[in-house]
């Protein structure tokens, strides 16, 4: 594995990340999801299917008191355990080896204030060999993340996840089916010109009705430098396309 091993760091916040090109290397999904859902004081954490620990990491450097990141995937969860060892932020998380569908033994009911998760975008199709887990669901569907997260979060408490525009209808009926109300939503959009490529919600257990449509999150400028929007969020100084697809999606680490 350490041949494809490297060191890198979160825009945004400078922590050291350990990530694996044979596993999987977080992307620009993960981190505006880090930069998304709202934080209470001393928020209690849980991210489900945490890869190598983008979003947790992030979210605790906005603030969270405590991060609990769980992954059946052993080989990243390994890695987080280092970044958090670098990053000296052991009394801070917990990291967990486990399937989300065994949420019940891993924590409390009700013991979150935000569950966080990028689930796998696919559901069928092609598989690709890297990150297979990461991208499609092999061991946990989207409803797995909505029961996990309806178990873990307190009432009142907060469900965000990033996904793609085709299962947008898929994740709103889930959240109706396990109490989450969908109160916050932003389109992501590779150029102002091109279709969203993924969507941001916020969801609140027991929440009333209503939902507050943020402005689309354009991430390129015609010239290919990010706009203000993501450079407010990646706070770093080169902000010219990296290793991107076409839908706007760029690797960290590749």
């Amino acid at each position: 594995m350490e041949s494809s091993v490297r060191c890198d760091y979160l825009p945004g916040c400078r922590y050291k990340i350990w990530q694996d090109a044979g596993q999987f290397c977080f992307t620009t999904d993960a981190v505006f999801l880090g930069h998304f859902p709202h934080l209470v004081r001393q928020a209690k954490v849980l991210e489900l299917g945490c890869g190598t620990g983008a979003i947790s990491m992030l979210l605790e450097s906005r603030g969270a008191a405590h991060v609990t990141a769980v992954d059946c995937n052993t080989q990243v969860t390994e890695l987080l355990r280092r970044s958090v060892e670098d990053n000296m932020l052991q009394e801070k998380f917990t990291v967990v080896d486990g399937n989300i569908r065994s949420i019940k033994e891993i924590v409390k009911p009700e013991s979150m204030d935000l569950v966080a998760a990028n689930p796998p975008y696919r559901n069928s199709g092609n598989v690709r060999q890297i990150g297979t887990a990461a991208c499609h669901e092999v061991t946990a569907t989207l409803e797995d993340f909505f029961q996990a997260a309806a178990y873990a979060v307190r009432f009142r408490g907060r469900f965000a996840l990033v996904q793609l525009p085709e299962r947008f209808a898929e994740a709103m009926q889930l959240a109706f089916k396990y109490g989450l109300q969908p109160k916050k939503l932003q389109w992501v959009h590779s150029a102002i010109d091109k279709p969203a490529w993924i969507f941001l919600m916020e969801m609140v257990k027991g929440g009333s009705y209503g939902m507050d449509v943020l402005p689309p999150l354009i991430m390129y400028e015609a010239d290919g430098s990010y706009t203000q929007q993501v450079k407010n969020i990646m706070n770093k100084k080169d902000n010219k396309i990296g290793a991107g697809g076409a839908d706007g999606r760029q690797s960290y680490g590749n």
